[in-house]
């Protein structure tokens, strides 16, 4: 059976406190400083030894898959210039393949499509800066997938998606096989996380800065076919069809789905942040883009979820105070 891991490198961007006072003030929100010096501090203990193994890997073949989020590319070109360009040469090459995702590995389908669909769009603009390849795989933040997901990853250009295995979905049927997603113009799927008896097994690891459980890379992982040609497995229309009409998300993750959205702060936070989005979508500027998506990490919903209870409504405060702060410049 052939083994595959989807390794993940990312590193959260901090939203600044604002004040109600400090609305329309035209404050930065995102605090570059701290969250930069973070991923130095982090550097040499938690991230360069990972990917000198993926590194490793790659030399010998192995063919790695990795997401890089665009907030950890841009601090390590600017903490280590020669690693980065050690992986651009593996990547623009092949050894190291990438997979595609959110730019700032973001729950930004939890608030919006529309949302969601522009950090895609994001990400794989913004990779020209670092690669030369671009990724023809997807797979959301935490796996998160339904069918709504499948539709707008396939309109952007991607060949297929990764998506969590689930007993009830699969109906008895085993996860190690190709299937094609419930959308008007369906396109192959693979599932992470399921049993695999026969073919293949695809796993989750955080490499760096997500909340995937494992941060094991096994560096003996081997398989006989690259994970792109799994999907060409049989492309006739006669594939099992994955249905998913709500969020699911991999059973690999730190944290189940409603700890980011249950809490009725997080609620609201989501709710008018994505009343912004579809009241002003042809308007918002890219910055204001970026910090929706960024009240959307999941580092960021946690805050208002699980700090106390006084810490949690100051953030959220905060947090409103910025999508106010966006909506005046649209009125």
């Amino acid at each position: 059976m052939d083994n595959y891991q989807i390794i993940h490198f990312n590193h959260p961007l901090e939203v600044k406190r604002l004040s109600f006072l400090d609305i329309g003030k035209n404050h930065s929100a995102i605090n570059e400083l701290k969250s930069q010096q973070d991923f130095v501090n982090d550097f040499a203990d938690l991230v360069h030894s990972k990917l000198k193994t993926v590194l490793k890997m790659a030399d010998e073949r192995k063919m790695p898959l990795v997401f890089f989020s665009l907030p950890f590319l841009k601090f390590l070109k600017q903490h280590d210039t020669n690693l980065m360009l050690e992986i651009k040469k593996q990547v623009d090459t092949g050894k190291i393949q990438l997979v595609g995702s959110c730019a700032y590995h973001s729950f930004s389908y939890l608030c919006s499509p529309l949302l969601f669909k522009k950090e895609v769009e994001l990400y794989l603009d913004g990779l020209n800066e670092y690669f030369e390849k671009k990724p023809g795989i997807f797979i959301n933040t935490a796996c998160l997938y339904d069918d709504q997901v499948a539709e707008i990853v396939n309109a952007l250009g991607y060949q297929g998606i990764i998506a969590t295995a689930n007993p009830w979905h699969l109906a008895g049927k085993h996860s190690g096989q190709v299937y094609k997603s419930n959308t008007a113009q369906p396109f192959n799927i693979l599932l992470s996380n399921g049993d695999g008896p026969d073919n293949f097994q695809i796993s989750l690891v955080n490499g760096y800065g997500s909340a995937y459980n494992s941060d094991f890379i096994d560096k003996g992982v081997s398989n006989n076919k690259q994970i792109q040609e799994l999907f060409m497995l049989d492309s006739s229309d006669e594939h099992s069809v994955y249905a998913v009409s709500l969020p699911l998300s991999s059973p690999s993750w730190e944290h189940k789905i409603p700890d980011y959205t249950n809490n009725p702060l997080q609620k609201a936070l989501l709710k008018q942040a994505a009343n912004l989005v579809n009241q002003f979508h042809e308007k918002l500027s890219d910055e204001d883009y970026k910090l929706l998506m960024l009240l959307c990490q999941p580092d960021h919903l946690l805050q208002i979820n699980q700090t106390s209870k006084e810490e949690g409504y100051d953030h959220f405060i905060s947090s409103m105070n910025w999508l106010t702060d966006i909506s005046l410049r649209y009125k």
